[in-house]
């Protein structure tokens, strides 16, 4: 298993210096960074702000590795309005083994179907490609229809062969679920997770319990109302029980990349996701044998 960074992490900081912003990662001691597609200032494609070969050299002279790269579409669009074959030849050309779909803003049976639909076909796509796609969770999917919920019938409705799930351990524990129980039901269908902590003054933890799982359409709703710029803090100083998580992943044995996402809006950016990676070096190379 081995330690990675999600850069959105650090998306303001990238939005005003990109490559200084990488400097700073790359001399922290990160070696492994899950790219974000754009500036979210601008809307501009950072592959449009600079060029490929430009990019891709000063990964390497950094010694950061690409390993994923997340790619999503702006509220109100399809899944598959993005140019996909763009999209998969540059992260091709920027080293990146997989791209991951961030979000998708389903809220019923039918946008969910629809859903599972447009990612086998993007699945599909970067398969062809030599590539992996994932799907990545936050709460709202696992808002429940009947016996089941949404995020199921994702799992349910999509090929094992070319949509596969990264699992945002946190997340999953805001939408209800408890993380260890759904790593093990998907088994190799997750092998790269994303881990942030949540503050111990957050109260409840499940969204679910303070609002309807009735159908709504305005997914985001839960997360502009509920979920607080203070709600995650750095790694360790949380609710997360690293030695206990840790032990548990290194038993299922299929997780390859385990993923600094660093939301908190409090204090330094660079300072928290250096102190992140001290204690994921202390859980991930202490207790996780390759």
């Amino acid at each position: 298993m081995e330690i990675g960074l999600n850069l959105f992490s650090v998306f303001r900081e990238l939005n005003e210096d990109y490559f200084g912003t990488l400097e700073k990662v790359a001399e922290m001691g990160y070696k492994n960074v899950e790219l974000i597609s754009a500036n979210f200032s601008t809307g501009e494609r950072f592959t449009d702000t600079f060029s490929l070969p430009v990019i891709k050299q000063k990964l390497d002279d950094l010694g950061l590795k690409a390993f994923a790269a997340h790619e999503g579409v702006s509220p109100g669009k399809a899944l598959l309005d993005n140019n996909w074959d763009k999209i998969i030849e540059e992260n091709a050309t920027l080293g990146c083994q997989s791209i991951v779909f961030p979000m998708a803003f389903i809220s019923d049976l039918q946008d969910t179907l629809r859903t599972a639909e447009q990612l086998n076909q993007i699945g599909e796509k970067c398969k062809e490609a030599g590539m992996g796609f994932y799907y990545h969770n936050h709460a709202h999917e696992f808002k429940r229809i009947g016996e089941t919920s949404l995020f199921e019938l994702l799992v349910e409705n999509t090929d094992s062969e070319n949509v596969k799930f990264e699992i945002d351990l946190v997340w999953v524990m805001r939408g209800g679920y408890e993380p260890m129980a759904l790593l093990e039901k998907l088994g190799n269908r997750c092998d790269m997770i994303h881990q942030k902590d949540l503050g111990k003054h957050v109260n409840p933890v499940n969204l679910f319990a303070v609002s309807s799982q009735e159908d709504n359409p305005d997914t985001m709703k839960l997360y502009t109302e509920l979920v607080k710029p203070n709600d995650f803090v750095n790694l360790g100083t949380g609710i997360v029980n690293f030695q206990e998580t840790y032990q548990k992943l290194n038993e299922l044995r299929y997780i390859r990349y385990a993923i600094v996402e660093n939301e908190g809006q409090l204090g330094n950016k660079f300072t928290s996701i250096a102190e992140d990676l001290k204690v994921m070096e202390k859980y991930v190379q202490g207790l996780i044998k390759n």
